[in-house]
């Protein structure tokens, strides 16, 4: 990212003998970020406002990036334990973690396994549901401007470039495809969804921040309002004029959202992300 306001590098962890790929950036309490499939792995905007306020932890989940693992993941419970092993080695337990879309889905799993770990959780756009009435879309789609439409609310958006590649000769197109490769295999059967998650939605014990756009054509908010009702200390929000790509298009919203639900304090200044 150009730019930014805080310090910030990109590391690489061992994990059970394979490298994971880690960026942390600003000096406060640790945070983990838990990115979407979308593999939103470099320095985005909307990190570089949260390490103003937190120690951001950004690692790539197995497959996406430069992270190894992807052959010994099966499916979204074994990135689970991954994580369960990632943050004992980073020494993080009982902190804040937050989620987007394929990441969120994967910190609700964490807290169901490993609640120590999570002190409070917020989920932005949430895979992991099948809710009657309101299918999630199909995000295997080849067409960049159908998956721009599908994604973003306003296609026009200047984070659209940030977010995806716009066509094949981008040069993020191969970490692109890995991405999908890695998302393929953890959730494509059953898509993008686990059928036990609803069942186990009770034993989540921290506070949750459900973040939606309301215009999102992949994830419809149906899916935040049934989170939203099932989590036992849920809260909902709402943004308009949005789609599934919350942290990007409403990137501002995203993160005052978020800091106001974590730190619980005042009403959090308004902030600006930048290109």
């Amino acid at each position: 990212m150009k730019n930014s306001t805080v310090a910030f590098e990109t590391i690489f962890v061992d994990v059970a003998g394979k490298k994971t790929q880690l960026t942390r950036g600003g000096d406060g309490p640790p945070l983990l970020y838990l990115h979407s499939a979308g593999g939103e792995t470099d320095w985005m905007p909307f990190h570089d406002l949260l390490a103003q306020h937190y120690t951001v932890y950004a690692p790539a989940h197995p497959g996406f990036a430069l992270s190894e693992g992807l052959d010994e993941i099966d499916d979204l419970g074994d990135m689970v334990w991954h994580y369960v092993d990632l943050m004992e080695t980073l020494g993080l337990t009982n902190v804040p973690v937050v989620g987007f879309s394929l990441g969120a889905w994967l910190g609700l799993e964490l807290a169901i396994v490993r609640p120590e770990l999570v002190q409070k959780l917020v989920i932005v756009a949430a895979a992991g549901l099948r809710v009657e009435g309101s299918p999630m879309a199909e995000l295997f789609i080849d067409d960049f401007d159908k998956l721009r439409k599908l994604i973003f609310h306003d296609v026009d958006h200047p984070s659209v470039k940030l977010a995806m590649p716009d066509s094949l000769d981008d040069p993020r197109i191969l970490l692109w495809l890995r991405a999908r490769e890695a998302t393929a295999r953890v959730a494509w059967n059953p898509y993008l969804h686990n059928p036990k998650l609803p069942n186990h939605l009770r034993r989540i014990g921290c506070p949750v921040q459900v973040i939606w756009g309301r215009e999102d054509l992949l994830i419809p908010v149906a899916h935040g309002e049934y989170y939203a009702q099932h989590l036992p200390h849920a809260q909902l929000q709402v943004i308009e004029d949005c789609g599934h790509m919350v942290p990007f298009e409403k990137c501002n919203e995203f993160v005052d959202a978020t800091l106001s639900f974590l730190e619980q304090t005042a009403p959090v200044a308004s902030t600006s992300c930048g290109a």
